[in-house]
C-alpha cells in the first residue's frame, strides 16, 4: 500500500484517505519490489513528457517510443540490460525487444519465469498492480501495437479503474477503459504482472 499511496500523493497532492477513489494496495510483491516500483514510477513521472533522449534517444522516428519508454522504466525498477534487451548510445543501438512491441512481448514470454512476471487478460483487473505492463493490439489482428505501464489502480464502487503512463500519447494517467472503447474501439490486450 505504501507505494500506491505514495503515488497518489505525488499525483494529486492528497493522501489515500482523503481521495474519492481508493488506490488498491500493491499485492503479491516483496518489500524490495515495492521500493523498485516506486523507483519505476518516479522515473515515469519525470519522463512521460520530458523524454530522456540523452540516455535512450527517441524512437518515434522509427515507429514509436512506447516500448523504449516502458523499457526505461523497467531499468529504473532494477531490471538489467542484456544481449537480448538493450539500448546503447542514446538510441543509436537498441534491440528489437527493447524498442519494438511485438519483439518485447516475445522477450517477456520467453523470459517470464526468470523475470518473475505473469500474464493476465485485461478483464482480470483484480490482479493488476501499479508498475505492471499493459500490452495492446489495437485492431485485434494478433499483432501487438502499443505498450504502457500501470500508473494507478483505483476501486470506484465495484469497478476497478486502471490508469497508465506512457509515450506516443504522452500521458501519465491515461484511462484503460477509454483507451480500449473510445480511442481504439475493439482493442484487446493483456497485463504482465511484475513481482520483482
Amino acid at each position: 500500500m505504501a507505494v500506491a499511496a505514495l503515488f497518489l500523493v505525488m499525483m494529486t497532492g492528497c493522501s489515500a484517505s482523503t481521495s474519492a477513489a481508493h488506490v488498491m494496495p500493491v499485492t503479491g510483491t516483496t518489500q524490495a519490489a515495492d521500493v523498485n516500483t516506486g523507483k519505476q514510477l518516479a522515473y515515469a513521472q519525470v519522463h512521460w513528457k520530458d523524454y530522456n533522449t540523452a540516455e535512450y534517444g527517441d524512437l518515434n522516428p522509427v515507429g514509436g517510443d512506447c516500448a523504449n519508454f516502458v523499457s526505461q522504466t523497467l531499468v529504473a525498477r532494477g531490471w538489467k540490460m542484456n544481449a537480448q534487451w538493450y539500448n546503447h548510445n542514446a538510441g543509436a543501438s537498441w534491440s528489437p525487444a527493447w524498442g519494438y512491441v511485438p519483439a518485447m512481448e516475445d522477450y517477456l514470454e520467453a523470459n517470464a519465469a526468470r523475470l518473475g512476471i505473469t500474464r493476465y487478460p485485461l478483464k482480470q483487473r483484480d490482479k493488476v498492480q501499479v508498475g505492471d505492463i499493459v500490452m495492446f493490439d489495437w485492431d485485434d489482428n494478433d499483432s501487438l501495437d502499443h505498450v504502457q505501464i500501470v500508473s494507478a489502480v483505483e476501486k470506484v464502487g465495484s469497478t476497478i479503474k486502471v490508469k497508465m503512463v506512457g509515450h506516443n500519447v504522452d500521458t501519465n494517467l491515461r484511462d484503460l477503459d477509454t483507451t480500449i472503447t473510445v480511442d481504439h474501439p475493439g482493442a484487446v490486450g493483456h497485463f504482465w504482472e511484475l513481482t520483482k
